[in-house]
């Protein structure tokens, strides 16, 4: 219809300017006047054809903005992030969010195929052949740093067991008898309270097709077993019970996390020592050497990039520390057991851990633009 107007106005102004033509022509010799009309003639069409243009601009509907999901990694600090960024995503940038929940390497599958758009920690090395693969196949990309100042061993003892055994200090005095009675055993073997099933550093443990893992790597797979723990929780809840009874444990763990900055101001623990990360091929523990200081991604799958570009430039000001990770998790630490007496359900209680950080914290404002910021403000207001 529109094409059919402007045809249409073409149409009559041509007549129109053929008829002026004829009389100007009829009338006099002047040249001039008759390039004049021509002229005016031209200039109608073009204003009559911006204000069609204009119109239809002016009618044409906003793109609605997606969902967006967030990778739901079963650990607290990945969970207390996805609890701030969804806050700010949601309220400030006006898109729903929702996450799935599950461990490393599915989520990461679903990264990659887009089931999933956005991971708030991706940690390298452990999970350093799966990202090459997935960012140089275009799949993924890193937008941004988390949770810095970190660390993670899988050979930790409690100090305590170290002072009543002062030359109890390295990963090969597991090989030694004396020390082996230490522990609990398991078909006389270290019991070694290691990574969960589905986490990148259990590779890194029990190695894989491109390395023989730590516990190869690092000639104990006659003196060491690893355990499953099942879940982070439980993995917690055995290293505290081992501590408070003061009973002799090998566990891996990592920071900052709240359990461990408790431990080693309390109690204190030991990393014993293992072979440099810089012995190894690429510096990566799965050749049988120590965890070197992780980077820790924020990842996205590319489709992200069109559907919400301006969401990268926030992730890249993203600014994870220890301090900031040890304050959340210290409230949602205190306040989790009574907010799920209240019904609420994880998801819910990570929500609110990210609505008090935002509350009682200013950093965050500097990662995002005012308007973002005020618009996330104004909601935490009414936010009960």
């Amino acid at each position: 219809m529109f094409v059919q107007r402007i045809l249409t106005k073409v149409t009559l102004m041509s007549l129109f300017a053929l008829m002026l033509i004829a009389l100007a022509v009829a009338c006099s010799d002047s040249e001039t006047e008759t390039v004049e009309v021509i002229k005016e003639v031209e200039v109608v069409k073009e204003v009559e054809v911006v204000k069609e243009v204009e119109v239809i601009k002016e009618v044409t509907p906003t793109k609605e903005k997606r969902e967006i999901v967030f990778g739901g990694l079963n650990w607290d600090s990945a969970l207390i992030q996805n609890g701030v960024a969804r806050h700010i995503v949601e309220h400030g940038y006006g898109y729903p969010t929702s996450q799935i929940e599950g461990s490393t390497l599915p989520l990461f599958q679903g990264l990659r195929k887009g089931d999933v758009d956005l991971t708030m920690e991706i940690w390298l090395p452990n999970q350093d052949a799966a990202w090459n693969e997935a960012v140089k196949a275009g799949e993924v990309l890193p937008v941004g740093k988390s949770l810095e100042d970190n660390w993670q061993s899988s050979f930790l003892i409690p100090k305590y067991l170290q002072d009543e055994n002062p030359e109890l200090d390295s990963v090969e005095d597991l090989k030694d008898e004396q020390f082996k009675e230490l522990f609990e055993q398991e078909d006389g073997k270290v019991v070694l309270l290691g990574c969960i099933s589905g986490w990148g550093c259990r590779t890194m443990q029990e190695g894989d097709d491109t390395g023989p893992g730590q516990i190869k790597g690092m000639g104990l797979e006659d003196h060491v077993v690893l355990r499953d723990p099942g879940t982070a929780g439980a993995l917690a809840a055995a290293i505290e019970g081992a501590f408070a009874k003061e009973d002799p444990i090998l566990f891996y763990y990592w920071g900052p996390t709240a359990l461990a900055h408790q431990l080693e101001t309390e109690v204190g623990i030991v990393d014993l020592e293992q072979p440099d990360p810089s012995e190894c091929a690429d510096n990566s523990p799965i050749h049988g050497c120590a965890f070197p200081a992780a980077e820790i991604m924020i990842a996205m799958n590319t489709e992200l990039v069109d559907d919400a570009p301006e969401l990268i430039a926030f992730f890249k000001n993203w600014d994870w520390s220890a301090g900031n990770q040890l304050a959340a998790e210290g409230w949602y630490a205190e306040n989790k057991d009574a907010l799920a007496d209240e019904g609420k359900t994880s998801e819910e209680i990570y929500s609110a851990t990210g609505a008090w950080y935002l509350k009682n914290n200013e950093a965050w404002k500097s990662w995002v633009p005012a308007d973002v910021a005020a618009k996330v403000e104004e909601h935490l207001a009414h936010d009960h």
